[in-house]
């Protein structure tokens, strides 16, 4: 094993990124002259960080050693000093950070200039810089030391992403997208607030192992309420369900290589906070995680996985499609955060399938960073070159766009979990965690386990039902609009991104076992047990191949490497088929459509393929449609037909909208008793401090 990196070069390379990141500044100054230096300085910048912070994460990870760096700023905060803390946990957390980061540096300076060519060098400017933040928060969110880093720049990290999501102004609906998850973020910022606040009030001070040592000493209760107040500001973060409101609608509303991060990215800064808190903050010194914690986790995550996979199968913008996906991936991570916290700190046995389950659920955490990543880059591809988010307005655009096509078509294959790409990989590893821990228990809890394990095949198979539909609407048949029929490639910048996240797919499935060997400081140090590679072996060369053979709990073995060569067989083989029979006589001929000419809207549509779940789930869905007919002379004869339909969000018609009104009741009540007197307004502010200090300064 290769020996710890020098403090000092994890100095050096903190302080790099945090100069590249802090760089992005100057395309304010550069949009005096040049918007387009403005930009591309801005994203160099950003590439600059992202590769800096690979590097270091690199260092931590490969060396399996943390070190702790502590940066004082007293003018700033002399209550408190802020603290870096690189361990193995948030080396992988930087890690997948930097991995998109880089394809998003490379994607963006063309995306902005064909995207919005008329948003004006200043607004250009503002959005590079908001990116520039947004990763450099999200970077040292994952490296922070103490609650106080932390929350400031988890506070960062929102901010400069809802800066990004309205950044658009021209179209009305990205405000209230983006005031809708302003308010859901601060919501989850408030529970946070409440738990680190409460815990750095018992322990007199923030950095994270006072926190530590002041947990051990609280009673079970208290530590519970601490946790899932933190798992609601983490989960809404995550965008789990019911708490997902937001994410079908900021994410579409963000330029493509933010949706990318911010998918791909900020979701998983919110899986880091809850491993965080759960594994490191609030555990017991000793003891398993109370039983609550894994089960809450785990239906939660269940629950997220199927709901997103459904709501995704009757969505047409295909930006909106690809969030609900998250919120899918999510749940898949969750049941492997669920299934390890339960198992955790049992008896040998428990250890290893909780190993197995983190394992999985941190390595798909990267998986979904890349597919999700390479799958939104397609999108914006697509929306830069047709200006159209909706599938049914496309088709046709395999000819015309061929590399956004190819590399579309890997994301696809890989969320949809099919081999040889890694979406396969870490969905297998969770179903080999559920299945050893629907053996290890017995009776409502084994039940409860294999119903979870039953859910996440249907996931899978509505995944690849999903993308069947937005890949065959969107790329193939006719073009449906002048929009799709004039498209033309994406520009190579943008195709340089995709192809860095493509890569990833492919080498993290067809050799997952790099992946693997990284995973063993974070597992061992929040486990307390054996690493990713006691439980997963690797065998074979890691040139090009791994093979995976769960141990210890099990014979279970699948070799990625042969696996790999009988696609490529197979592949081989149908297309030799194909070229023996190329000297038979064929004959093309027109499609027979009953006398009519046919047209691009005889395709089959994606409304019309996903009706069939539509009506098998419509207890979930409440479908609602319209449909009216135009006549030409005659009632008998229609001349046209509008159909019109949606399908609703249970969550938000029957959560949110009844918190909404009861929040403008409230509001209607509180403007009664607004006079307009700046004299009553004081009067308030001293009684409720009068009341504050009865209640909580008098016994003190």
């Amino acid at each position: 094993m290769s020996s710890p990196p020098d403090p000092a070069i994890l100095l050096t390379g903190t302080i790099l990124m945090a100069s590249c990141y802090g760089a992005g500044a100057l395309t304010l100054v550069l949009a005096r002259w040049s918007g387009r230096l403005a930009i591309a300085a801005g994203h160099v910048a950003a590439l600059a960080g992202a590769v800096a912070g690979l590097g270091v994460s690199l260092g931590v990870l490969l060396g399996d050693q943390g070190r702790t760096l502590t940066l004082p700023l007293p003018v700033l905060f002399p209550f408190a000093r802020l603290s870096l803390s690189m361990d193995g946990l948030s080396a992988y957390f930087l890690l997948v950070i930097s991995l998109v980061a880089i394809a998003a540096a490379l994607y963006g300076p063309a995306y902005l200039r064909a995207h919005s060519p008329d948003a004006g060098r200043a607004r250009q400017a503002a959005q590079v810089l908001a990116l520039n933040v947004f990763l450099g928060c999200m970077s040292f969110l994952c490296c922070a030391g103490d609650a106080l880093t932390f929350l400031l720049c988890w506070e960062g990290m929102t901010l400069a992403s809802y800066v990004l999501v309205v950044s658009d102004d021209r179209d009305g609906e990205n405000a209230r997208a983006g005031h809708l998850y302003m308010v859901m973020a601060h919501g989850g910022t408030a529970l946070l607030f409440i738990a680190f606040f409460a815990l750095t009030e018992r322990a007199g001070a923030f950095d994270f192992a006072a926190l530590r040592a002041a947990a051990g000493g609280l009673d079970a209760t208290t530590r519970t309420a601490l946790f899932f107040l933190a798992l609601g500001g983490f989960a809404t973060k995550a965008g789990v369900v019911p708490l997902h409101v937001w994410l079908p609608r900021a994410h579409p509303a963000a330029p493509s290589h933010v949706s990318a991060l911010m998918s791909g990215v900020m979701l998983k800064v919110a899986i880091y906070g809850i491993l965080r808190f759960a594994f490191d903050l609030l555990a017991p010194v000793t003891g398993p995680l109370p039983p609550s914690w894994g089960w809450t986790v785990l239906v939660l995550g269940t629950t997220s996985a199927v709901v997103g996979v459904l709501y995704a199968l009757q969505q047409h913008d295909l930006k909106r499609l690809l969030a609900f996906h998250s919120v899918e991936n999510v749940g898949i991570i969750l049941i492997g955060v669920g299934l390890a916290m339960v198992l955790c700190r049992r008896e040998a046995a428990g250890v290893a399938l909780a190993t197995l389950a983190l394992t999985a659920a941190l390595l798909h955490t990267l998986n979904h960073a890349a597919f999700k990543g390479l799958l939104f880059l397609g999108a914006g591809s697509v929306l830069c070159r047709t200006h159209v988010r909706n599938m049914e307005e496309l088709g046709g655009l395999a000819r015309r766009m061929p590399w956004t096509t190819g590399l579309f078509l890997l994301g696809a294959v890989a969320i949809s979990a099919l081999p040889p790409l890694n979406g396969f990989v870490s969905e297998w590893l969770t179903f080999q965690a559920l299945l050893g821990g629907a053996g290890h228990f017995h009776g409502p809890a084994g039940l409860a386990i294999v119903l979870s394990a039953a859910m996440l095949a249907l996931t899978g198979g509505l995944a690849a039902a999903c993308f069947a539909k937005a890949f065959g609407v969107t790329f193939f048949g006719r073009p449906r609009t002048s929009h799709a029929e004039h498209a033309t490639e994406a520009p190579a910048s943008m195709i340089a991104g995709m192809v860095w996240l493509g890569a990833l797919c492919v080498v993290l499935g067809v050799a997952p076992g790099y992946a693997v060997r990284l995973l063993d400081a974070p597992t061992a140090a929040l486990l307390d047990g054996p690493g990713a590679s006691a439980v997963v072996s690797i065998r074979g060369p890691l040139v090009l191949s791994a093979e995976l053979a769960l141990t210890g709990t099990g014979a279970t073995a699948i070799s990625m490497t042969v696996l790999t060569a009988l696609l490529i067989a197979l592949a081989a083989l149908a297309w030799a088929l194909r070229r023996g029979s190329s000297g038979v006589a064929r004959r093309e001929a027109p499609t027979w459509t009953c006398g009519m000419s046919p047209t691009e809207r005889f395709d089959y549509t994606a409304t019309a393929f996903a009706k069939p779940l539509r009506l098998v789930f419509a207890a979930l869905y409440r479908p609602r449609r319209e449909v009216t007919r135009e006549t030409a002379g005659t009632p008998y004869v229609a001349s046209r037909i509008h159909y019109y339909g949606e399908v609703v969000d249970v969550a938000e018609t029957q959560v949110y909208h009844r918190v909404q009104r009861g929040i403008t009741l409230l509001s209607r009540i509180i403007r009664l008793r607004s006079t307009g007197r700046i004299h009553g307004y004081i009067g308030f502010v001293l009684g409720a401090l009068f009341v504050a200090l009865l209640l909580f300064g008098v016994g003190r």
